[in-house]
């Protein structure tokens, strides 16, 4: 097993925060209209469509359903087609889908003249500035581009060239994967001051372009501070009791320097927020320890505990123009770092401190603990925490391929839990300090399943899937030449074996086994939809499954979710691709 271990600084981290609007979901952000009409200049030849289909393979096959409404309308775009708009002038947050025909090249362009690229590159064995998320010579981190066919996200902060500064890409995510970040772009900018979009060649379809346009306005100040300190120990007090009382006084900046060190205490600040203009506005607080905010005297973020990350911690309210009392609750422990910091930013306005500078130190670096496959696959056991469940899953094991292509398996259920591409395992949290939460994270952005076992017995075609199965036991596996596992289950009817290999830029599931009314789910989702003979659409061309054309699946509704089903008499294959 190869491990390789950086250090991500605390400038990065703090850096990250710049990038608040980008987790919201288009929050204080403008759509532009793929319906045809303004404000997108169309030239060249496209066409407006409600929907569109395109092929992994085929470069010509397309079919589109007519436009009904303007905002879920989209363009479908062939060579030498371009789509411009004058946006003004700001540095700008920009979030769009977009969906390549195979082999086509698209190009995204800022304000400026900058070209990020948007190639049919999944399959490219080669990281350079020719993939997707490219820009002039810069590569991207990693190749997160995603088969033709399916839809795939952008969403960039890029802040414009200054008389004396160069243009920057701030952040870029491509499909959910960070593949540029805080870079500077060393080619001057040109008179261009348009967004475009263009299909240098071959056929791409674009919809949901959201902008936000950014500028250093400060539209909240803090106004007639004053803090009280307090003796307090490592558990949250029920009051804040007199005789604990050690200090009181007015203030003029907001800073954790009006505590105690690195000893424990509890900071409490009240005041007012002198707000410019009406808007919501999302503050996040950064800190080590506990801390709460109240604003209006209701409490918007609760008092909580923030990890050893000295992560943000966001809340968005609506706030009048005037002064608006808040109070902000800082309880420091004595083992942790002393650090408070409160930002804020709203639509068009880019996030600032509210905070002084030395409130909030950089934090400590810690390592990234990565694993990667190299010349062969790599296995690891692991707890895996999935989003929305209480508990965490205990008998993982995730396997790395040197293709670049992963996946996690729940090995109580027989499971794929999560397939991605790009760098394999981030381990850190098994392997730094004392190890906990002992969890396993994909290094690129992970395809999630149902999560439920992948084989039952179904005697009623119409009985809902289980989500486990008791008569399903893991029994072990082997490993071929390349390190690719076959495992090995048992259920009372007999053995089932299932080995999952990086094939054709996804992977490929075989498993083998006869055993009475026994099904495989291949895949559960809230939509499958048949492209062609023996290839499924997954919720919204999200990702594909491809399956023997002489098969004779069964596809069904259960509980308002669609299952594709296949019956284990012998042996079977499918293939994930995305």
């Amino acid at each position: 097993m190869k491990i390789r271990i950086a250090f991500q600084t605390g400038c990065l981290l703090l850096a990250a925060g710049l990038i608040f609007s980008l987790n919201a979901q288009n929050q204080g952000m403008t759509q532009l209209a793929t319906d045809g009409n303004a404000p997108f200049q169309l030239s060249g030849d496209w066409k407006t469509a409600g929907s569109a289909t395109l092929h992994p393979d085929k470069a010509s096959f397309v079919k589109t359903t007519p436009s009904t409404d303007k905002n879920t309308s989209l363009i479908l775009g062939k060579t030498g087609a371009k789509a411009a708009v004058a946006l003004g002038v700001g540095d700008i947050v920009l979030k769009m889908e977009f969906m390549l025909a195979p082999g086509t090249n698209a190009a995204l362009t800022l304000p400026g003249g900058y070209a990020i690229r948007l190639n049919d590159s999944w399959k490219s064995p080669r990281l350079d500035a020719n993939v997707s998320a490219g820009i002039g010579t810069l590569a991207p981190l990693q190749n997160a581009a995603k088969a033709p066919g399916l839809w795939q996200s952008i969403t960039v902060q890029f802040k414009r060239a200054g008389q004396t500064t160069a243009a920057q890409i701030e952040k870029l995510v491509l499909n959910g994967v960070t593949v540029q970040e805080n870079a500077f772009l060393s080619a001057p900018p040109t008179t261009e001051t348009a967004l475009s979009l263009e299909v240098v060649s071959g056929m791409a379809a674009f919809r949901n372009v959201f902008y936000q346009l950014l500028n250093d306005t400060r539209p909240v100040a803090l106004r007639n501070l004053s803090y009280q300190l307090y003796k307090a120990g490592n558990d949250k007090p029920k009051e804040l009791l007199a005789e604990n009382l050690l200090k009181k006084d007015t203030t003029s900046i907001l800073t954790r320097e009006w505590g105690m060190g690195n000893n424990s205490y509890y900071l409490l600040y009240d005041g007012q927020l002198d707000v410019a203009q009406e808007a919501d506005y999302t503050f996040q607080l950064a800190y080590m320890s506990n801390a709460a905010l109240e604003i209006d005297g209701k409490t918007v973020l609760p008092y909580q505990w923030n990890d050893f990350l000295q992560n943000y911690v966001p809340v968005t309210v609506h706030l009048t123009k005037g002064l608006h009392p808040f109070r902000l609750h800082h309880h420091k422990f004595t083992w942790r770092r002393p650090g408070l910091g409160m930002f804020v930013a709203t639509q068009g306005v880019r996030q600032y401190p509210l905070h002084v500078t030395s409130s909030l130190p950089e934090p400590t670096p810690i390592p990234t603990i990565e694993v990667t496959a190299n010349g062969k696959a790599e296995l690891v056991r692991s707890f895996i925490q999935r989003e929305g469940e209480k508990g965490k899953r205990t008998h993982c094991l995730s396997v790395g391929t040197p293709e670049g292509i992963h996946y996690s398996l729940d090995l109580n259920r027989g499971s794929i839990l999560q397939f991605w591409k790009g760098g394999f395992a981030n381990v850190t949290e098994m392997w730094y300090e004392r190890g906990e939460p002992q969890i396993l994270h994909p290094m690129g952005s992970a395809i999630l399943t149902a999560g439920q076992t992948d084989f039952a017995v179904l005697n009623d075609l119409n009985a809902a899937w289980p989500d486990s199965s008791v008569d399903l036991s893991f029994k072990g596996y082997r490993l071929n030449p390349a390190g690719i596992p076959t495992l090995t289950y048992r259920t009372s009817n007999g053995d089932i074996t299932d080995e999952i290999a990086p094939e054709n830029g996804g992977l490929t599931r075989t498993i083998t086994g006869n055993l009475p009314n026994t099904y495989v789910r291949l895949v559960a989702g809230k939509s499958i939809s048949l492209l062609e003979k023996g290839l499924y659409e997954i919720d919204g061309q999200r990702y594909y499954v491809r399956i023997d054309p002489k098969s004779k699946p069964v596809v069904r509704t259960v509980k308002g979710q669609q299952e594709l089903l296949l019956a284990l008499t012998g042996s079977l294959h499918y293939s994930l691709i995305w």
